[in-house]
């Protein structure tokens, strides 16, 4: 995949029309505030859990494209999933929804700067390429929007 197609991909999923269904930010403006803090039976986190989840990751991305080897996310802590997250009002949920928009608009900017041979090269500090990690934060992106609908799907019809 070329630069310009990860870009657009990445911002179709977030906010365009991808041939799936909505949007992460389609989904979300969808999702009524009673349902995001909520943990449906046989499920491990609630839709706010996981936006703030779909965030630190794509901060992560945005750490390795500024060249920072050192950052990391270690899989199943705190910093990968954030502790006892609720939201309580509509000004909270918005504010989780804005701080995803500026992860999404710095990490898009970070990508457009790129060239075409960063995609071969080691991502910053791993030993796998930067085209592997931008796949994994697309494939992450529609990996928890799925799960994001379902849930949200499960709470409607109770």
């Amino acid at each position: 995949m070329k630069i310009e197609n990860y870009y657009s991909t990445i911002n179709e999923v977030f906010n365009g029309e991808p041939w799936f269904g909505n949007s992460l930010v389609g989904s979300l403006q969808n999702i009524p505030l009673k349902n995001w803090n909520i943990k449906p039976k046989n499920t491990s986190n609630s839709i706010a859990s996981i936006v703030c989840h779909v965030i630190d990751w794509k901060y992560f991305v945005i750490e390795k494209l500024k060249g920072n080897a050192s950052f990391d996310i270690e899989l199943n802590t705190k910093e990968d999933w954030r502790e006892n997250v609720v939201v309580s009002s509509e000004e909270e949920r918005d504010k989780i929804v804005l701080e995803l928009k500026v992860s999404q608009e710095e990490l898009i900017k970070l990508v457009k700067e790129k060239k075409e041979t960063w995609l071969s090269e080691k991502a910053a500090g791993k030993e796998y390429t930067n085209d592997f990690m931008l796949h994994g934060v697309l494939q992450h992106d529609v990996y928890h929007l799925g799960q994001i609908n379902l849930i949200n799907s499960q709470l409607n019809s109770l």
